[in-house]
């Protein structure tokens, strides 16, 4: 038998599998998006139907306040927002690997603080320039205003500048943060402190129920902007030659999944 023949002969004997190679690639979009039903957080201090409440849920369901409250099973959305929580808050909610460990820039942040890296790696991320120089300081301790607060989400969610200003009364044009304050309205982040006059009160400071309702509508945003559903729809692959189903199903609320595949004969 030639070798052609014997060639022949086996592939005769050896019938052609196919098989559908599938795979799913599935990508974290810069941050965790964030639920969209209210479901329950389970702090007895948050009433329902606040204002603040489908926020606070959702950012409790995605773990971003683990280690922050106020209390065990409080969240005190009445109390002012620290900018050491701010900083746990927003690194947390932009997701990513924290990779900043050990040291610290600030002079006023101890480097042996669990949540120190936090603050690290929002000035890695350029999100903040600290609140003092010589020496470079955090001021973690101080309140975060509704100005800075305004900056702070500009510069993590990279929003866009405002095409025209917002016209709040008590924002003085050209000062530090009107740019941003502006953009934040623009974006749908904040309607302001009170109309007629319109107001954004800038120096007043941020509430921990506010500062999650602020964070939650600039994750939305974030997600409407990067056309990412609430949800991916499963999907049920087949092999044809052996009649096996795979069922795929995302992981993770508002990922995106790239799927592709292709035939193979062998």
């Amino acid at each position: 038998m030639t070798a052609a023949e014997h060639s022949a002969s086996l592939s005769r004997r050896r019938p052609p599998l196919v098989g559908l190679v599938a795979l799913a690639l599935v990508v974290a979009v810069t941050a965790p998006a964030p639920a969209t039903t209210d479901a329950a957080g389970g702090f007895s201090d948050v009433p329902e139907g606040d204002v603040h409440e489908p926020a606070i849920n959702a950012l409790a369901e995605m773990g971003l306040f683990e280690d922050t409250l106020c209390e065990d099973g409080l969240f005190c959305p009445g109390d002012p927002m620290k900018r050491w929580v701010m900083a746990v808050w927003l690194i947390r909610a932009l997701g990513g690997e924290v990779t900043t460990t050990g040291s610290s820039r600030f002079a006023d942040v101890d480097a042996a603080s669990w949540w120190s890296r936090y603050a690290e790696e929002l000035a890695d991320r350029e999100i903040t320039v600290g609140c003092k120089l010589n020496p470079l300081r955090y001021c973690p301790d101080d309140t975060v205003t509704r100005a800075q607060m305004a900056t702070f989400l500009v510069r993590a969610f990279d929003l866009e500048p405002a095409e025209s200003s917002a016209g709040f009364t008590d924002v003085d044009v050209g000062s530090t943060h009107q740019a941003d304050i502006d953009a934040l309205f623009a974006a749908g982040v904040t309607a302001g402190c009170a109309d007629d006059p319109l107001r954004y009160c800038p120096g007043q400071p941020v509430k921990r129920g506010e500062m999650a309702t602020f964070l939650h509508r600039a994750l939305l945003k974030q997600q409407e902007e990067a056309g990412i559903s609430d949800d991916v729809p499963d999907v049920s692959l087949t092999d044809v030659s052996t009649g096996d189903t795979v069922e795929l199903r995302s992981l993770f609320t508002g990922d995106k999944a790239v799927m592709f595949w292709f035939w193979a004969e062998w």
